[in-house]
C-alpha cells in the first residue's frame, strides 16, 4: 500500500510508532496522529459509507468539519460508538471499524443499493412497503437505520467529572489571534484562561512557513510559555460548546480514550472569541467521492501530520487564500492541476475514489480533488450568546456584528 507520509516537519513523533487496526487490517501510525491522518498516510481513502445508499465516503475535512469518517473504536476492552476519525487521537492498540458498513468500508455488501438510487427517493420505504402490512417490514428497515452500536460499559460507568471555575478573561481558540490575545491579557495582569479543542495549540499557524522568525511550532510554544509565565492557564483538547446566562461557558475537556470527559462550568467577566473559520465546500457532480477534500484540510494534514493526501491533485477554488496552501503542497511533491471555474461545470470521476476530473470535453487524470469556496467564520457561540451577524458581500459570509455584553470577536 502506498505511503503518503512525507519528510516535512510536523507535530507527530516519528520515534513513537503506534499500531492499530481498521476493519480488521493492521496499520501503523505515530504519536500525534488522528485515526484519519494515520489511515490517509497508509493510503486508505474509503473510511465509511453513506447512510442511505451506502456510497463510499472519505474525509472531506481534517477536524470537526468532516462528516464522513465515523467509526466504532475499541481500546483495552472499552468501546465507544460513532467516533469521528478526524478528531480521535490515535492510541496504540486501537481497533476501529467503520459504522454503517459490512463487512468493511472498502467492500460493503449494501453498497449495491446505490444501483437503485433513482427508485429509492426520500421516504420510499413508507410508500413501497405498505402492502400487505408495514409492520411486517418495519423491524428489518429499522435495523438498517441508525449509526453505531453502544456497549454496556459506556452505559454503566461513563460519567463526567464536573468543575466550577471562573476567570476574568476567557479566550476561546488557540490559533494566532487567540494566543496573542491571551498573552496580552495575561501580561496585563488579568486572570486568563485559554481553551482550544485540539490537543496541540496553533490552529492554522502550522500551515505557515514561519512566524516572527520562528518555525510555527516554536512560535506557538513560546507564546504558550509566555501565557503561563504570566499566570494564565491553558486547556487543550477542550471544546466550548455553549455560552449561557451571565457569561457561563460550558467546556468539555477530553482525556485519554475511553475515559469520560471533564465538564467545566466557566464563568468569565469577559469572553474573547477567536474561533477562526472553515473552508467552504463546492458543489459539483460526484463531489462525495473519497479523495474530494477542502484545500484547508489537505494543508492541515500536511502541516500537522506530514501526510500528503495526493500525488496528482486537481484544484477548484474561487479565492486567492488557497494559493499559499497549494504552494506548500507542491513543495511537498504534489503535482497541482488548477481548474478554472469559468471553463464550465466539473464532475469527479471514479467509483470508489477519485480517479480523475471532467470539465467539458477535457479530462484530467488526478487522484485527489481539492476545493475551496472561501472561508466561513465560526460564529456558533457568537449567535448562541445573542450576538448579531452582518452579511459581507466581499467575503460572501456572515461576520460578527453587534456584540453581546462582555464579549468580543477577533
Amino acid at each position: 500500500m502506498t505511503s503518503h507520509r512525507t519528510t516535512r516537519a510536523a507535530l507527530i513523533d516519528l520515534g513513537k510508532p503506534l499500531r492499530f487496526t481498521f476493519d480488521g487490517t493492521a496499520y501503523q501510525g505515530f504519536e500525534g496522529d488522528t485515526l484519519a491522518s494515520a489511515l490517509l498516510a497508509n493510503g486508505v481513502r474509503v473510511m465509511g459509507r453513506s447512510f442511505k445508499y451506502h456510497r463510499p465516503r472519505g474525509p472531506l475535512g481534517a477536524w470537526v468539519d468532516d462528516p464522513n469518517a465515523i467509526m466504532g473504536v475499541t481500546l483495552n476492552g472499552r468501546s465507544l460508538p460513532n467516533c469521528p476519525a478526524t478528531t480521535t487521537p490515535l492510541e496504540d492498540g486501537m481497533q476501529a471499524r467503520a459504522v454503517n458498513a459490512w463487512p468493511s468500508a472498502r467492500f460493503d455488501i449494501k453498497g449495491g443499493l446505490d444501483l437503485f438510487h433513482r427508485w429509492l427517493g426520500a421516504g420510499f420505504y413508507y410508500k413501497t412497503f405498505m402492502w400487505p402490512d408495514w409492520h411486517l417490514f418495519e423491524p428489518m428497515i429499522r435495523k438498517m437505520a441508525g449509526l453505531g452500536d453502544i456497549s454496556r460499559n459506556v452505559l454503566e460507568d461513563y460519567c463526567a467529572d464536573q468543575v466550577h471555575d471562573h476567570c476574568e478573561t476567557l479566550v476561546i481558540g488557540g490559533g494566532a489571534a487567540g494566543l496573542a490575545a491571551a498573552r496580552a491579557a495575561a501580561e496585563g495582569g488579568q486572570n486568563v484562561v485559554l481553551v482550544d479543542d485540539k490537543p496541540v495549540l496553533g490552529g492554522g499557524v502550522h500551515q505557515l512557513a514561519g512566524v516572527e522568525d520562528l518555525v510555527p511550532r516554536d512560535w506557538v510554544a513560546s507564546e504558550a510559555r509566555a501565557i503561563e509565565a504570566a499566570g494564565g492557564r491553558i486547556l487543550t483538547a477542550t471544546t466550548a460548546f455553549g455560552i449561557f446566562d451571565h457569561r457561563m461557558v460550558g467546556l468539555v475537556q477530553n482525556g485519554p480514550f475511553g475515559t469520560a470527559p471533564r465538564l467545566h462550568r466557566m464563568r468569565a467577566a469577559r469572553i474573547i472569541l477567536a474561533t477562526g473559520a472553515l473552508d467552504r465546500p463546492v458543489t459539483f457532480a460526484s463531489n462525495d467521492l473519497p479523495g474530494v477534500m477542502t484545500i484547508d484540510a489537505a494543508s492541515e494534514y500536511l502541516a500537522r501530520y506530514a501526510v500528503l493526501v495526493g500525488k496528482r491533485i486537481g484544484v477548484l477554488s474561487n479565492n486567492s487564500l488557497a494559493d499559499a496552501k497549494l504552494a506548500m503542497l507542491a513543495e511537498a511533491g504534489a503535482e497541482v492541476v488548477r481548474l478554472n471555474p469559468a471553463d464550465g461545470a466539473i464532475c469527479a470521476l471514479g467509483r470508489r475514489q477519485v480517479k480523475g476530473v471532467a470539465q467539458g470535453r477535457n479530462r484530467h487524470k488526478v487522484d485527489t480533488l481539492l476545493v475551496s469556496g472561501g472561508m466561513t467564520p465560526l460564529v456558533h457561540l457568537w449567535r448562541h450568546s445573542g450576538g448579531k451577524l452582518d452579511w459581507c458581500t466581499e467575503r460572501q459570509a456572515f461576520l460578527p456584528g453587534a456584540a453581546p455584553e462582555g464579549m468580543v470577536a477577533i
